[in-house]
This record gives structure tokens, sequence and C-alpha cells, in this order.
């Protein structure tokens, strides 16, 4: 016999009006609390994958840092450019050798970069393997160099990475000198080939002079002539003076021509420029892209709050901004603008050398054709003179001019030599490099505490992507917030399951237990008139529809209620199977006249809950659902029964499960924590909505995960805790 309800409630849920789309944002009608605790919530509910993450980023670093060989670096400090000239450096340099130390001046101006871009160059690398014996390239020894100049001063470091500090500081403390007498030996180069072109004149210059004088004397013995008078000696050292002369410019030209094969020698394995600063500027595609996603974000904000997902403005914008967003991730933050090429001061002084040399060759020539010139107009008064005074007087002149020469020629030499002795580098070492200061790579301490940041936040970021990209309903809040329909009831995955109701009980399924009783409760109370008949249907197969409809129907028994469930799913029917029978006449059979309603109506095993299972498989199950039998067979099943519990199919590919919540008196969509994802419950939401007969009750949340810290306690007082059992015995099948 029928037992009377009378229920109350204020009203059920109709798909008739507009509700929220699946966003999965915040909006700015929320309070920050409530942003704090659903953010908590998501770590909570990701703290798995944030433990494996983090431990696998700590073992990660931690194993590369460990396995890693130690290296050590020792740094050398220097001091660029000095700023003096060559005259307070060297004052001896101009006096006979103007271009001797031209690279001194140049020198005090240069910036460090420069110089860092010198200690780069190959033959720095070179020497220093050449001196340690270093059994590398110099390009392998040159990765090990690192050069840093210090910002705002004229120091750079030299730091050197070795395998030993030793080594390292060996390497640094070398590479340091050989620059410093590299730049030394720069500067004193022009020294180097003048002595060079003077060795080899002095003793031409040293013979010529012992010939003259062994001349002189021979025919002065010979001939009984001491000495000339005073007006002659005057005329003769006149004449000495002017071949003198011509004979100096000759040297100096030839001198300065050696000199000028030298620099060119040189300029032509020089670079006119070097690299100094590299130059970066902000990408302006990026700035524009920014500007555009910006705009686009803020027209599909406000399109949101007119039309659903699926209105084509909303689409349009969508597909528009990720382009914009996958063009942003292409471009760079900054461009490269170039670099700034600086002359090269070494090039530079060079060219000044070859300028001042040609200038001096010049000088030199003219020089030599004025003395020659001068020269010719003596001949006359020379010819007038006696033989024997013309010949002795050639003589003397001859001996006074090859004297002349080598004077000047050993002065030259002296004055190159000291010039090249006190040539001073530019480069100073103000801090030698030293093995016990040596910094060790790996840090373990700094890399264990770098590992552990690093670990924490790809766990943190981690946890919100996955959460962003994780489209499941996890909570009753997430199904309120993205479809705006009331949650019946929580329904927490099962641990242990068989279907005669018998099981090993621990407090979550004490806690589904309570569940259904809490989902039959709000079914009962949805409206002022409770709904006999509710159709239960899910977004997708596997979504838990069918062990919701039979627990439903088992706890609504254990309310003293006489209940019929009915697999509606003529496709893929499960219920027979749950229930532990074959699938014989059934829905299918009652439909095409094969059988009544009470000859296909058979127990449950369950107290108070009849089955009527799928029956024999039809061709068309569209057809019998759609009919005027099935309303017959429903309205009869009314008649005879409390509540008809519909198990209908999911909502996914077919329309039966529309056409039956259409049907029944109310109908309830089950999504699954585990399975059901927004985009899956919102087209469910909107096959439903597409019929206005379709009454909505409210969802149940299938599968969740229950927190023990807020259930157990509660549960343990209660007797029901893991080592209980809960007997079926009339309850529910909780079979998942």
């Amino acid at each position: 016999m029928k037992r009377a309800l009378t229920p109350y409630s204020p009203t059920t849920t109709s798909l008739a009006t507009d509700r929220p789309q699946a966003v999965f944002s915040t909006t700015a009608a929320v309070a920050p609390e409530v942003d704090v605790v659903r953010w908590w919530r998501v770590l909570q509910r990701r703290r798995g994958l944030m433990a494996i993450v983090f431990v696998s980023v700590v073992v990660a670093i931690a194993l590369a840092t460990f396995l890693k060989p130690k290296s050590y670096t020792t740094e050398v400090r220097l001091i660029a450019g000095n700023g003096s000239t060559t005259a307070q450096t060297n004052p001896n340099a101009d006096q006979n050798l103007p271009v001797l130390n031209a690279l001194l001046t140049a020198g005090g101006v240069q910036s460090p970069e420069t110089y860092s871009e010198l200690l780069h160059e190959t033959p720095v690398a070179r020497e220093v393997v050449s001196r340690l014996g270093l059994n590398i390239s110099p390009a392998t020894l040159a990765r090990a160099v690192s050069i840093k100049p210090v910002s705002g001063t004229s120091i750079l470091g030299v730091a050197v990475k070795w395998s030993d500090p030793q080594t390292s500081a060996k390497i640094a403390n070398t590479y340091a000198n050989v620059f410093v007498d590299r730049e030394r030996n720069l500067i004193a180069h022009q020294a180097d080939s003048a002595i060079g072109f003077l060795q080899t004149q002095l003793p031409i210059a040293e013979q010529r002079l012992k010939t003259a004088q062994g001349q002189l004397a021979e025919y002065q013995t010979r001939n009984g002539i001491a000495d000339l008078t005073q007006q002659t000696q005057a005329q003769l050292a006149q004449v000495a003076a002017l071949d003198a002369k011509g004979s100096q410019a000759v040297l100096d030209g030839r001198q300065a021509q050696a000199q000028l094969a030298s620099v060119l020698s040189q300029l032509a394995t020089v670079p006119p420029t070097i690299e100094g600063q590299h130059n970066t500027n902000a990408n302006p595609v990026q700035s524009q892209l920014d500007q555009q996603i910006a705009t686009v974000t803020a027209q599909l904000d406000a399109a949101r709050k007119q039309y659903t997902d699926e209105h084509p403005t909303v689409i349009a914008l969508k597909s528009q901004l990720a382009g914009l967003e996958n063009e942003a991730k292409k471009q760079s933050s900054t461009i490269d603008a170039g670099s700034t090429r600086v002359p090269n001061p070494v090039y530079e002084s060079l060219q000044q050398q070859a300028a001042t040399l040609r200038s001096q060759i010049s000088a030199d020539s003219s020089q030599e054709s004025t003395a020659r010139s001068q020269r010719a107009a003596m001949d006359p008064v020379v010819r007038a003179l006696p033989e024997r005074t013309q010949h002795i007087g050639a003589l003397v002149r001859e001996a006074k001019a090859a004297e002349a020469v080598y004077d000047t020629l050993e002065k030259k030499y002296d004055d190159a030599m000291l010039s090249r002795t006190t040539a001073l580098s530019d480069v100073t070492i103000t801090q030698s490099a030293d093995a016990e200061s040596a910094t060790v790579e790996p840090n373990y301490v700094t890399n264990l505490a770098v590992a552990v940041i690093a670990g924490a936040l790809l766990a943190l970021g981690s946890a919100f992507v996955i959460e962003f990209f994780d489209d499941r309903f996890r909570t009753e809040e997430d199904v309120k917030e993205r479809l705006g329909i009331p949650v019946l009831a929580s329904i927490p995955a099962l641990t242990t399951m068989n279907h005669t109701g018998a099981r090993t009980g621990s407090w979550i399924d004490a806690l589904a237990y309570e569940s259904y009783f809490e989902l039959v409760t709000a079914l009962r109370y949805s409206s002022t008139e409770a709904p006999r008949s509710i159709a239960i249907t899910s977004p997708r197969q596997g979504d838990g529809k069918s062990t919701i409809a039979l627990n439903v129907a088992i706890s609504m028994a254990q309310l003293n209620a006489r209940v019929l469930i009915i697999d509606a799913d003529l496709r893929r029917p499960t219920l027979h199977t749950k229930l532990g029978f074959a699938n014989g006449r059934g829905l299918s059979d009652v439909l095409v006249g094969v059988c009544t309603l009470d000859a296909a109506v058979r127990e449950s095993g369950h107290p108070g809950v009849l089955t009527l299972t799928s029956g024999t498989r039809s061709p068309n199950p569209v057809a019998l659902l759609q009919g005027e039998t099935f309303d017959r067979l429903l309205a009869t099943a009314r008649d005879q029964f409390d509540f008809v519990i519909i198990d209908a199919p999911a909502l996914g590919p077919i329309i039966d499960g529309v056409i039956l919540a259409m049907k029944a008196d109310g109908a309830v969509l089950v999504v699954s924590a585990t399975n059901t994802d927004g985009r899956a419950a919102n087209s469910a939401l909107d096959k439903l909505a597409s019929v206005s007969a379709v009454n909505l009750i409210g969802v149940v949340l299938n599968n969740t995960k229950p927190e023990a810290h807020e259930y157990s306690e509660y549960y343990l007082a209660n007797g029901s805790a893991p080592g209980g059992a809960i007997t079926a015995e009339g309850g529910p099948a909780l079979s998942s």
C-alpha cells in the first residue's frame, strides 16, 4: 500500500532560467577570503602531486650537485690604464725617438671593457699554455677564464675555474703576468725595431770611421803635413758638416723606413675595431602584443557577462586571444640592438706611429736634398785649394763625417735601449690570485637551499597549472560556481563493495551511507509536491549514475517507501549485473507488448525495492521511449509504487536521457569528481535545457574524496570507524 508523503521545500531548479557559465576564475564580486579558502583547497587537493614535484626537484638538484666534479675558482685583479703621458713615464723618449712610447699616451684613456677584449685574444692564452706547459689548447684554456670589469672602476677581475685550487691560482697569476708583459712589449716594440736597425748600422759606421782616420794619418805622415791653415780648416769643416748632415739624413730615413715596415706588418694583423658594449632594446612587437592581449581580454570578460561560452562572439574572442598569446610566447622580451664597436687602441697607436714615421721619412729626404745642394755649392771653394791641401782636406772631411755619423748612431742606440728598458705597461696587478681564497663549486649548502626553494615554487606552480587545466569537479563549491545548479549531495568514492550489501566498513563507507540518506531527503523535499518519478542521468558513461540510482532506491525503501527502479538504458544496461541476476524479460518487452509490467517486475533482493531490467535488446530504443506506451507504463508504476527511479542513459552522444528526463517528474544529473569535466557537464545541461519540460532537481557529486580530519572523529564516536561493519541488510548496496 502506498504511503502518503507531505514534503515541503521552496522550488526546484528550472533550466529555462539563465544559469552561470562554466568559468574557472573568480570574479570581482568574490571576497578575498573566499579566494584564499579556494586556493587552500587546491593545495590540499594537489598535495600528492606537489610532494612528488618537490621531492623530484630536490633529489634531481641534489644528485646533480653531488655527482658534479668540484671546481675551484681563483681571481687576480688588474687595474688597466694609467692616464700618464709619454713624457711623464719616459722623459728620454721624445729626445731622438719621439714615437717609441705612443701606446702609453693612448692607453690611459681606454675603458676596462677594451682591455677585457684584449685579454680574450688568443696570443695571451697561447703564451700562458707555453709558460705553464699545459697539455690543452689555447681555446680550451680561454673557456676556463672569465674576465669581469668592475662597474664604475678601471679594475678587471680575471677568474679561472679549474679542478684544483693551486693550478687555478697559478693560471690566473700567469694570465695576468702575460698580459702585463704583452702590453709592455707592444709599447716597447718601436724601440725593438730601432735597435735592430742600429745594430746593423753601427759596425759599418765604426769601420768607416777607422778607415777614414787611418787614411788621414797615413797621408799626413807620408807628406809631413801636420795641420792646415785656420781658413782652410773652417772651409773644410763646413764641407764636412754638410756631408755629415746628408749622411745623417740618409741614416735617419733608412731607420724610419725600417720602423715603418715593422709598424705596417703589425697593422696587417691587428683589427681596426674591437667589440665594446653589447646593446639590447625592448621588443616593440612584444609590447604591442601585450596591449592587444589586454584589450581582447577585456572584451572577452565583457562578452562572457552577456553570452554563454558557446556564443559565436565569445568563441571568436577566445580564438583571437589564444592566437595572440601563442604569438606572444614566440617573442622574446628584448631584441639584439647590436654591439658597439670601439676603436682598437693598438691599431690607433700603430696608425699614429706610421703617420709620424712617414713624416720623418719625408723630412729626412728633404734634409738630405738640402745638404746635397749646399755641398754642391761648396765644391768650387774646395777645388780652388792646392792639390795636397785638397787631398788632406778631403781625408779630414771624411774622417770627421764618419766620426759624426758613428757618434749619432751610438747615441741613438743608447737612447733606444733606454726607452726599451724603461717602457712601462699600462696594466698593473693589484691583487694576485690565492689558492686558499678559492671559491668551490658546487656549493652544497647553496645548491640545496636553491633546490628547496625551486622545488617549492615548482610544486606550487604545478598544482595551480594542473588545477587550471583540470576541468573536473572536485567539490560542491566547484559545481555551484561553474554550473549554478544546487548540489543535492556529495557521495564519496567507496573502498569496498558487495552486491548483497555486506561489506567491511570504513568511515568513508559510513559517510557514503549517510550521503545517500541526505540525497533521498533532498529529493523528497525538493518541492512542495515530491517528485514520484525521478530520472537519474549523467554527462558521460562511467560517472556512476546506475550506482546512484540503485542506492537511492534502497535508501528510499529504508524510509518505508515502496520503490521501483527501472533500467531504462536500453543500449548499455548494467542494473541486472549490479543486482546479480540475468537480464530476462524487462522494459523493452513490456513496451513492445511481449509481457505485462507485473510479469516483468521482479524482486531486487533488497526489502521494499523491486526492479524492472532493460529486457531484450531493441534495435530502436528512442522509438520505444518516446511512445505513449512508455507514458502509460510510467503512469501505472506511479500508481503502484511510492517512487519510481529511472536509470537513464548518459546524455553524451544520444537523446534517450533527455526523453526520460522530460517524461519523469524530475531529473537528477550525476557528475563524477574523477571523470566529469566542465565541458561535458555544460553540454549535458544544454541538452536538458533544450527541452523546456525537463525539471532538473539538482546535481549529485559522485566519487568525491572527503578529508579524514573532517569526518573520521565523528564516525569514530558513532562506532562506524574502520574495523566495524556496515550491514546492508535492507540498506544501500554501496557498490561503486
